[in-house]
């Protein structure tokens, strides 16, 4: 009976959400964790654009201009915060493979 129960590989899961933050649980089939973990990185990307395209546009101007400090703390913010998505990601998937593969008495 245990031939027919799949095993989920802990790795796969934490390399899945490292590529997209969130494929690692729809890979454990916690699809909506999966769609909220990929619902927040799709978020912190679109607030993330305009001051990365400001930061992008200005960075030969800046010995010349003093920088739009605000626009430079926004973006360190956001990448700030997409980097604890995606590392609480990748653990969560992680964790959540090995409970599954403990909860189904496979290793």
């Amino acid at each position: 009976m245990t031939d027919n129960i799949k095993r989920k590989n802990p790795m796969l899961a934490l390399v899945l959400s490292g590529l997209l933050p969130g494929l690692g649980q729809i890979y454990n089939n916690q699809i909506l964790k999966g769609l909220l973990f990929f619902a927040f990185n799709i978020a912190l990307s679109y607030l993330s654009y305009e001051p990365f395209a400001y930061f992008l546009k200005s960075w030969n101007t800046f010995q010349d201009a003093p920088p739009d400090m605000s626009q430079l703390t926004r973006l360190l913010i956001y990448s700030s915060a997409a980097t604890v998505i995606l590392v609480a990601a990748m653990i969560d998937a992680k964790k959540s493979a090995d409970r599954i593969n403990e909860k189904r008495g496979v290793t």
